[in-house]
């Protein structure tokens, strides 16, 4: 017996070490003759960023405090009773086949042949304790448990699951030389491991657009005009394919009030909508919710997922304020998991009032073209509900250029233009009544977040008046020129009385 029992305990040691040293799988064995009748068994989860999962750690049974990895709460671990089939595969084979097997059966969902006995989440560091486990069933035999991760948190994604891990008892404990000692562990503890994989947002073209930074912030600076590219990268849980873990995943976009998707840019990888996806467009932005039951879907276990979609500011953004749009990643219509938004936009604009030089009266129905710098090309525009005057390109004749006119208040707004310094020409007058300005004569200068407080006056001179011919003018030219002869009369025939005496 004492031969069987050392054979046994080797048998379990090599077994335990295995856990770190074949596919990181956690294989633990039996030996015949102990008299402790339960065990506890505690989950200790890690969590580790991609790329930076150790590919082997040697699981000791023991607490582990230099195992790596940050604590995760919020998965469900359950425990099942695989004695019978584990008993069946190792006739005419060997422990390490049989528990490999299991391992495989259990890779997406437990088996048919697993028995439930409990299922607990970790909590607190991490930790889920399945506690008083019986080592034997009624007849004596040893019991041999498998551990699945049934369930991940709701507000992670989890690219890679712990592996299911099968524990045949007992188990004994290790020295500090890692060799097997007499004494069973009565506290087996137990390092399953996740991965995790960051979802990422990137502004595609940015490349094409001067960046500018005020005050701290660096965005880059756009037009109402240009179409902005964006990439959206998410990683789908492990368990997309299992309906008892994952019930919904849903992409969503949900950009600021300036900025808006442009209808029907979406694309979803190689998924074909209405089979694999359903999208909705909404608020400026759109939802991707996935379609669980896609053999698609379900294929991309793990993998990465890759959305491309375009934007436009809209005709009524605000040209001091940064425009900025967030993704986020919602599991089973849990807590959104946001995702780091990418360098925000800017525009900018001017207003301007026309008034009479000499009177400073507001005046409608002058018209204007807006020229770059060297008045070389010329702005079109389309006008918004507000009355804005809002860019759309640049043209290269004047003719073809929009005609921006002030409104019955004087007022003129152009926005969604660049930083930089721009001319307005105007084209008509008022009225037959004002001088036309020459051209080059009304020059400003866009800057973002100066919109709000720009304001410049454009006067017009009005042309000299002369009074009609009959009118009432002339009446009054004769009335005083005749006072004026008279009193002259009068004054001389007064001085010519006064020279005769």
């Amino acid at each position: 017996m004492k031969t069987n029992k050392f054979l046994q305990v080797i048998l379990a040691t090599i077994l335990l070490l295995t856990t770190a040293f074949v596919s990181n799988q956690h294989i633990v064995s039996a030996d015949d003759n102990v008299d402790v009748k339960n065990t506890n068994i505690t989950i200790n989860k890690r969590i580790f960023d991609e790329g930076k999962t150790p590919a082997n750690k040697q699981n000791t049974g023991d607490v582990m405090s230099d195992f790596g990895g940050q604590p995760l709460n919020g998965s469900e671990f359950t425990v099942y009773n695989v004695s019978d089939q584990y008993y069946s595969l190792i006739k005419g084979s060997d422990q390490n086949t049989a528990i490999a097997k299991i391992q495989q059966d259990a890779a997406s969902v437990a088996p048919d042949y697993a028995k439930k006995v409990d299922a607990k989440t970790t909590a607190g560091q991490g930790q889920a304790t399945f506690a008083n486990l019986p080592l034997t069933d009624s007849n004596g035999k040893y019991i041999v448990y498998l551990f699945v991760e049934t369930k991940t948190p709701n507000n992670v994604t989890i690219t890679k699951r712990a592996v299911p891990m099968v524990v045949a008892m007992p188990i004994y404990k290790l020295d500090a030389n890692l060799k097997p000692t007499n004494d069973i562990n009565k506290d087996i503890q137990l390092y399953p491991k996740n991965e995790t994989a960051k979802d990422t947002k990137e502004f595609s073209n940015l490349g094409q657009f001067n960046q500018v930074t005020v005050n701290g912030t660096t965005f880059a600076n756009v037009t109402t005009g240009d179409t902005l590219n964006y990439k959206l990268t998410v990683n789908i849980p492990a368990n997309i394919g299992d309906s008892n873990a994952v019930t919904s995943y849903k992409i969503n976009d949900k950009p600021s009030a300036g900025l808006a998707l442009v209808a029907g840019t979406v694309k979803v990888g190689s998924l074909v909508k209405d089979t694999d996806y359903t999208i909705t467009e909404h608020d400026g932005g759109f939802t991707v919710d996935l379609k669980l039951d896609s053999a698609a879907v379900k294929a991309l276990a793990g993998q990465k997922l890759q959305l491309a979609y375009n934007m436009t500011l809209t005709a009524t953004v605000d040209p001091d304020a940064l425009q900025s749009n967030k993704a986020s990643v919602q599991i089973n219509n849990d807590t959104e998991q946001q995702i780091t938004p990418p360098t925000p936009v800017g525009t900018g604009g001017y207003k301007f009032t026309k008034k009479d030089a000499q009177t400073g009266k507001v005046l409608q129905n002058a018209k204007f073209v807006v020229t770059n710098k060297d008045q070389s090309k010329f702005a079109t525009f389309t006008t918004n509900a507000n009355g804005d005057n809002v860019f759309t390109k640049w043209v290269d004749t004047k003719d073809a250029a929009t005609k921006v006119v002030s409104d019955a208040n004087g007022s003129i707004r152009v926005i969604g233009l660049l930083n930089g310094d721009y001319v307005l020409n105007e084209t008509d007058t008022p009225s037959a009544n004002y001088v036309l300005l020459k051209d080059g004569t009304i020059t400003f200068t866009v800057e973002h977040g100066k919109y709000g407080a720009s304001n410049l006056d454009v006067k017009n001179t009005p042309k000299g008046l002369l009074p009609s011919t009959g009118g009432a003018g002339i009446y009054a030219f004769i009335i005083i020129g005749a006072a004026m002869m008279i009193g002259a009369y009068i004054w001389f025939k007064k001085s010519r009385q006064q020279a005769e005496v």
